[in-house]
């Protein structure tokens, strides 16, 4: 007597074949144009029954329309993290405490501001250059407007939008803890942690975009504008440091800390806390 198939309940169908629907979009890159995913590999993948996969899903465009939803949202890159690394804030908290002397004074703060910066942002743009699902959420954004529209189309980005304020909120509580602890402020009473969170996450994920593109062109030729640019982006510059040492600094730090110095400054009447 043949087995009978396994009976899978309609969420796990679901669940099963979304996230299988994700696994080969980002082992493929195939962005989010995603004529080349084919159902039944899905199907195969998930390891739910034909029949239970068509009876949710009767047309593959349903199928599509759910999954990039599900990639906005749910199965987003920024679902369970924010822009940045998650170790950010371990080093972030680890280099006030191995500096805290420094604090006592406007230039030791503004050199361990400066050093919280080289090293937070540097190592974000290489998480971001070497992520594969991070990849797939900025093709979803690029591509959003050219390829879907209607209903579907205006549930994706609802869901953009709310995964990227999970992102927002998880940074300004980041900037919230360095503003108490080094003494810094806003320069404008209109401008917000708010604003500074979104140009410099956008300038950080902009270059890092940048250096995927340029890496693929390069493709291993050490010669030609790839090949130039990806120097641009990558030589270690030289900066300041701690305790009046040089440093090197990656060019998304550099930039980085523009927009921080065009946002915040040190409050003169700033008392460290008691430790």
């Amino acid at each position: 007597m043949a087995a009978r198939p396994e009976r899978v309940p309609a969420e796990e169908v679901r669940r099963r074949m979304l996230e299988a629907g994700r696994e080969l979009a980002i082992e493929s890159g195939a962005a989010l144009t995603i004529e080349h995913l084919r159902v039944e590999e899905i199907i195969q993948r998930a390891r739910v029954p034909r029949s239970s996969a068509y009876r949710m899903w009767p047309y593959r465009e349903e199928y599509i329309d759910d999954l990039l939803c599900y990639l906005a949202g749910a199965g987003n890159w920024f679902n369970d993290r924010p822009v940045f690394d998650p170790e950010t804030f371990t080093v972030l908290k680890q280099a006030v405490e191995d500096n805290r002397e420094l604090i006592g004074s406007p230039e030791g703060r503004r050199a361990l501001l400066c050093e919280i910066v080289r090293l937070t942002v540097a190592q974000n743009y290489a998480a971001l250059t070497e992520s594969g699902t991070w990849r797939l959420h900025m093709a979803l954004s690029a591509t959003l407007g050219s390829t879907r529209s209607g209903e579907a189309r205006q549930k994706i980005a609802a869901a953009l939008e709310q995964s990227q304020r999970v992102s927002r909120d998880s940074l300004v509580a980041v900037f919230g803890f360095l503003a108490a602890e080094l003494g810094l402020r806003m320069r404008h009473p209109d401008a917000t942690i708010e604003h500074m969170q979104l140009a410099g996450g956008l300038l950080v994920q902009s270059v890092a975009l940048r250096n995927v593109q340029v890496r693929a062109a390069a493709g291993g030729d050490d010669s030609g504008e790839a090949a130039l640019v990806d120097t641009l982006l990558n030589a270690p510059l030289p900066g300041p440091g701690l305790h009046g040492r040089p440093a090197e600094w990656t060019l998304a730090a550099f930039a980085y800390m523009g927009v921080v110095d065009a946002f915040i400054e040190l409050d003169p009447d700033f008392t460290p806390p008691e430790r």
